[in-house]
């Protein structure tokens, strides 16, 4: 039985760095008295090396912000933007690398280098009078994935949080029911960017017999305490996970150590048929992951050769068989043409799935002796056409080794060499599902060292500590550290949630629930972890779902007053401190009921009630705007608890139609500020 899935999972925001990434400065104060010589800067700061919690400084961008926009009357300050990354080998996907799965690997492994934290800088100069601020943005995380650009506007911002909370998806975009043969190489990768995260990750399987009898779930690869935003290849062949061989199907997921599933299913349908032509084709895929597409038609190899000669003089006495030409070099290259085969199923989803092919960096062929570079030639692609019956396309490939020699061994193991080794360097906190101490101690790097006398190989070579890594060294205890703390404890969160209740009974209005995340609930090692861990449990439970259980229901027949907060300071003759404009003087009315006359900013603001208070209901308020000269203040004036604004730019009447009022609006407010 398929594992019941986890519940109550947090998960946290990613950036795509193979898609185009900007930041936005915020115009400085828009009251300055010149904005002459106002720059921006953004600075980009990055661990020293994978998931280390020390940062430094990649590059800083200067700019300036867009021209002040006048839109009739209306005045639009953009500020300034960067784009600081520019997509594929752009700064943040630069520094990102895929990591490929070994030949025929067999256990779980680790990439810490597919994900990266990193950290903006806003810094604002100049103007009149001088402005000098340095804003130091929260560490954020990109993945080296992308979306198509369709996507990315609608889903950039929140695949990884919200898409994932409902699809827990792998990497990949293969069609689900994937048939595959025995001995087949087949990965599937997974990110972990949700809390709690799993102390244990297990691959557990279930398959199916021809009879309709199937197995009960088990675990077949197990790897302990994954790091936090890691990315996790899991092996998935019918070899690798022992199928059966009169097995018709196989389905795979992911659970943490209580067996509750984090990941979607995939399943598998063993192929049975012998197909005389079968190869693979290891590619990685847009979100980073690893594919195989399986080859049942027909292949052409070509070798190409290139020569260079040189002329030799020729001797008066040279025989017959001497060469006035002598070959210096020949080089040759594999190429190679190949059929897909036909598609026994979901051929239009997998002919769309194809264009996966042609976007990716980096494939391989897979055979005995290894995974072999490829490139791809073929550089178009027919991924629809209607009313197709059988489907396959054909591509050429390039093999991207030389070919000096010809030889023609079976695979063999390599030969031996110096016996080397890898010890530890440097050490992190091992923290656990809530980013606190568990007293373990890991190594985060490892340099290579000659076994016999650890002394250090040549060339220097270092590496990550990566969990499926032959070589990994495991955590360490350490008795003096105490388990649960934290250095930098999250502090609490209290407010109202996005949703309001919607099942209140008759004569009740629904409101938010107040949603809490108690201090001290997360930890971690960087200042701002801890909130940031804190703020996702705050988004996984800001649901409609949560409101209809814990939102308010209030009593909806209580009479309430209206509310004027004028913010815009004023003094003698109506004209705004600091300045020769005219101040906004507001009323308030309803029809020809004047509920609020003649409101004036006072300094410190302060809000002005209607003296009479009136039903619940909806309503249309009128607000009237006067000015004492030409000269004025143009101003915004807002119902913040109904998400309504107006623009004022001028002297008159300005309506704000069909407002619903409930007794939980008391008072309902309106506040006047500067445009």
């Amino acid at each position: 039985m398929i594992d019941a899935t986890a519940s109550d999972l947090s998960y946290l925001p990613l950036k795509f760095s193979r898609n185009k990434l900007t930041h936005i400065i915020e115009a400085a104060d828009t009251a300055l008295t010149s904005r002459v010589g106002l720059k921006y800067y953004l600075g980009l700061s990055i661990p020293e090396f994978p998931f280390s919690d020390n940062f430094e400084e990649l590059h800083t961008s200067e700019g300036r912000e867009r021209p002040v926009d006048n839109q009739s009357g209306i005045q639009v300050f953009a500020g300034a933007e960067f784009r600081y990354n520019s997509g594929r080998n752009g700064k943040i996907d630069g520094l990102l690398s895929y990591t490929k799965p070994k030949q025929k690997q067999d256990h779980l492994s680790v990439s810490l280098s597919q994900t990266m934290a990193f950290q903006l800088t806003e810094m604002v100069k100049g103007g009149e009078p001088a402005v000098e601020t340095i804003n130091p943005l929260p560490k954020m995380y990109a993945i080296k994935a992308g979306l198509s650009n369709e996507d990315f506007f609608a889903y950039g911002e929140n695949f990884w949080k919200k898409w994932q909370t409902g699809k827990r998806q792998f990497l990949t975009w293969q069609p689900n029911n994937k048939r595959v043969d025995t001995g087949q190489e087949e990965y599937l990768y997974f990110l972990v960017n949700f809390t709690p995260k799993p102390t244990e990750l297990h691959l557990r399987v279930q398959y199916y017999l021809e009879s309709g009898q199937s197995s009960e779930a088990i675990t077949v690869k197990t790897m302990a305490n994954p790091p936090l935003y890691s990315v996790i290849c899991c092996p998935v062949g019918i070899d690798i996970l022992g199928i059966p061989a009169e097995c018709i199907q196989y389905d795979v997921w992911l659970s943490n150590e209580d067996n509750e599933r984090v990941s979607e299913v995939r399943s598998f349908l063993m192929d049975h048929i012998n197909e005389v032509f079968d190869r693979s084709i290891l590619f990685v895929n847009s979100l980073g992951g690893w594919d195989t597409l399986r080859l049942t038609g027909q292949m052409q190899r070509m070798l190409k050769v290139a020569q260079s000669a040189a002329e030799i003089e020729r001797p008066a006495d040279a025989p017959v068989d001497f060469s006035e030409l002598k070959i210096i070099t020949i080089q040759g290259e594999y190429e190679f043409q190949i059929s897909t085969g036909y598609f026994k199923r979901d051929a239009i989803s997998y002919l769309k799935y194809l264009d996966e092919l042609l976007l990716s960096d980096e494939m391989y062929l897979i055979t005995d002796k290894g995974h072999r570079p490829l490139q791809l030639i073929t550089s178009n692609l027919v991924d629809q056409a209607d009313n197709q019956d059988l489907i396959a396309r054909t591509f050429s490939f390039r093999i991207l080794d030389t070919v000096e020699n010809y030889s023609d061994l079976p695979a063999a193991e390599r030969a031996a060499e110096r016996e080397t080794s890898w010890r530890g360097l440097s050490v992190r906190q091992v923290l656990d599902s809530f980013g606190k101490r568990t007293g373990y101690l890991a190594f985060e790097k490892l340099e290579k060292v000659y076994a016999d006398d650890n002394s250090l190989f040549k060339p220097y070579t270092v590496k990550s500590n990566s969990q499926g890594d032959p070589d990994y060294i495991e955590p360490i205890w350490d008795s003096t550290i105490i388990v649960g703390s934290t250095p930098f404890p999250n502090k609490a969160i209290s407010r109202l949630g996005s949703f309001k209740r919607s099942n209140c009974t008759p004569g009740y209005v629904g409101g938010q629930a107040t949603i809490a995340v108690p201090a001290g609930a997360y930890g971690g090692e960087n200042a701002g972890d801890a909130d940031a861990l804190a703020e996702a449990r705050f988004d996984s439970l800001d649901t409609q779902a949560y409101a209809q259980s814990n939102g308010t229901c209030t009593l909806n027949n209580v009479p309430v007053h209206f509310a004027i907060l004028h913010k815009i300071p004023m003094g003698v003759g109506n004209v705004v401190v600091g300045s020769s404009d005219a101040g906004p003087v507001v009323d308030l009315r309803i029809s020809a009921v004047e509920l609020i006359s003649n409101t004036i900013g006072q300094n410190p603001p302060e809000t002005r009630i209607s003296d009479n208070s009136y039903n619940p209901g909806t309503y249309n308020f009128i607000v009237q705007v006067e000015y004492s000269n030409p000269q004025i203040r143009k101003c915004k004036i807002t119902i913040p608890s109904k998400n309504r604004e107006i623009i004022v730019n001028k002297a008159g009447y300005y309506a704000f139609d069909n407002v619903v009022v409930n007794s939980s609006d008391e008072p309902l407010t309106f506040e006047v500020t500067n445009l």
